[in-house]
This record gives structure tokens, sequence and C-alpha cells, in this order.
């Protein structure tokens, strides 16, 4: 009984005071669950935007002028040929231009489009949550999607490095398979264009992403992990299903029109 007694007695010990974003960087790699709970006891989310968003600038100034434009414009003009074989070249290049033109400024702006993106995918999740008993609040949804991020952020600066380091320009259009952390590199992506586009979802810093989501969803909702993992394996499921779909009916109307 006195022993009892002495533990109600006893002070409760103080918290320690919440680590800064650098720590909660590193944290997430290395021990992301002691992490995710300071996130979760005191979300913060203007630091981390600023910082992925520089970082986000920082890989476009190294592959925005590596850009091959005309492996974009190429497959363009094949389409509206086949819909239009009596267009004028200057058409063409008209249609080149802008396209040219649209691709460079939505290059540099971009990283701010970044910043709609996490608030999208923290309110499906944090509303997602909700519905199954989640506890969770709005800006503890919104601090966890932002390190949970840090892969991606990982990516983009290996994306960078190996397209600065090769020689010649790079093709957007098959940015999927330049870093191999995906099987999509094994398929042709205009012959198999929805196998590739599920081989290219099966990438290790998106699982990677995927895992800290669950690990930092399921502490900040308080729910166990195997419901986090089910709520958002599934709305990922369902995304790239979706993606996919889009995949395969582009390449059949391609293949249509040609």
């Amino acid at each position: 009984m006195s022993e009892n007694a002495d533990a109600l007695q006893s002070p409760t010990l103080p918290l320690p005071p919440p680590k800064n974003f650098f720590q909660r960087f590193i944290g997430v790699i290395i021990s992301p669950t002691e992490t995710f709970q300071d996130i979760a006891r005191k979300p913060d989310v203007l630091v981390p935007m600023i910082v992925f968003i520089l970082i986000s600038y920082a890989t476009t100034f190294f592959t925005m002028p590596k850009i091959d434009w005309d492996a974009i414009t190429t497959q363009q003009v094949e389409t509206m040929k086949a819909k239009n074989p009596n267009m004028s070249q200057s058409d063409i290049d008209r249609m080149t231009r802008i396209t040219q033109g649209f691709g460079k400024v939505m290059g540099w702006i971009g990283p701010i489009f970044g910043v709609i993106w996490w608030l999208i995918l923290a309110g499906v999740l944090f509303l997602a949550f909700k519905l199954f008993g989640g506890q969770q609040t709005f800006m503890q949804a919104w601090s966890t999607v932002l390190y949970a991020w840090v892969p991606m952020v990982l990516y983009g600066i290996v994306l960078a490095i190996i397209i600065a380091a090769r020689p010649g320009n790079w093709d957007p259009t098959h940015i999927a398979t330049i870093v191999k952390s995906n099987p999509a590199f094994l398929v042709d992506m205009k012959e198999h264009a929805m196998l590739y586009s599920l081989l290219s979802a099966i990438d290790i810093f998106t699982i990677w992403m995927i895992v800290l989501l669950i690990i930092g969803f399921a502490i900040c909702s308080k729910t166990s992990r195997a419901k986090a993992a089910t709520i958002i394996i599934s709305l990922w499921a369902i995304m790239v299903l979706v993606k996919a779909a889009f995949a395969a009916l582009g390449a059949a109307r391609m293949k249509a029109s040609s």
C-alpha cells in the first residue's frame, strides 16, 4: 500500500522540449515512432514547408536546363497529326512554343503547388481517420503528412543528382524510371502503359513514405497500426488504380489515332 501511495504522490516527470525541424527530419529516418510522437505532441508545418519548397527549387535549378523539350513535343505533334493530317508547319511550331513555354512556367511554379497537394492529402487522411474514430487534429494530420514526405524530398535530391551528373538531356515522360527505385523500367511505357503505371507505383521511396504515414497517423489519431495501414493502403491503392486506368485510356486513344 505504501509503495502505491508513494507512486501516486510522486510528481510527474516533465516532458522533454519538442524537437526542432532538423531533429525531426533526421528522426523520421532513424527513429520514426519516437519522432512522430513528438510531432503529435507539438505539430509544426511552416518550417518543413519552407525547407521542402526551397529544396524543390534547388533541384529544379539543376534539372530544368537539361529537359529534352523535343521529346515532350514530338509525342504531342504525332497525336495532333493523327487527328488532323492537314496541320501546317506554322500550327506545329505554334503548338511547340506554347507547350515549351507552359512547361517552363509550370516547372518553376510547380514547387508552390506542393503546398496545395500537402493540404489535400492531409485533408483526405484527416477525414478518413475521423470517419473511423481517429482523434487527431488537422494540424497533427498536416504535420504528419509533411514529415512523412521526407522520402520524397530525398528522392527529388537523388533525381537531381543523377540528371545533373549524366551527359545529355533527359526526357520528362520517363521521369518515373530515371531513378531505378521501381520495376517500371522493365517494361515499355508506350506498349504497356497500364502495367508501366502500376509498376512505377511500387517504388521504394513511395513505400517508405506510406510506412511513415502509417506510423504517424497511428500515433496522432490514437488508432492501431493495423487500422492505419488499412486506411492508408486502401486510399493509395485506389489512387494507383485510377492513375493506371487513365494511362491505359490514353494509350488506347494513341493507338486508335495511329
